[in-house]
């Protein structure tokens, strides 16, 4: 009987626009996070397309987009990035008009991470009439390849430095001690 009533809630709730899909994709799949004095950065190319339930393109729509970038451990991270100012917070937002149900657009994502992107589809005075719906996605951000073997390098230097460190003073030690004897 629950099962029953659950479904009748959802349908009643569901838009008029029954099947209607909204799809989110970058390219390339996982894009990088920009680094602002590296010449190889490449924005990602965005797309997002809205089709109505006979798998058309809805024409004529409004698509209110906002591109939030998630907080710490909800990141999938456990170090952050670095950059608290953007931790949380919406790193893109706007409206745009969807002509032939599709928008298209270059974009650097500032810092690695997971985004959340949520796409609002709402109608205009030249489409069809429906009521306007929400999609989520989630996209995650890597780091650009040479800021990691720069992060590897570094630990291993410091890792052979403070071996040599304690060798150099575990040896100083000992003599130190076979002396006082």
């Amino acid at each position: 009987m629950k099962r029953v009533a659950a479904l009748v809630m959802v349908l009643l709730v569901l838009p008029e626009v029954w099947g209607a899909s909204v799809s989110f994709s970058t390219t390339p799949e996982e894009p990088s996070a920009f680094q602002p004095f590296f010449s190889g950065n490449q924005p990602a190319r965005v797309l997002i397309e809205v089709k109505d339930d006979t798998g058309r393109p809805m024409e004529n729509v409004r698509l209110r987009l906002s591109i939030v970038h998630l907080r710490g451990f909800a990141s999938g991270r456990v170090l952050h990035t670095g950059f608290p100012y953007l931790e949380g917070k919406q790193v893109l937002g706007g409206d745009f008009f969807a002509k032939d149900g599709k928008v298209e657009f270059m974009y650097n994502f500032p810092i690695r991470g997971t985004y959340r992107v949520t796409v609002e589809v709402l109608p205009t005075e030249e489409s069809q009439k429906f009521e306007p719906f929400t999609r989520e996605f989630s996209i995650r951000v890597r780091e650009q390849g040479y800021e990691i073997r720069n992060a590897v390098i570094l630990v291993l230097l410091l890792l052979g430095f403070g071996v040599a460190l304690g060798m150099v003073f575990g040896r100083a030690g000992v003599r130190w001690r076979d002396e006082g004897s």
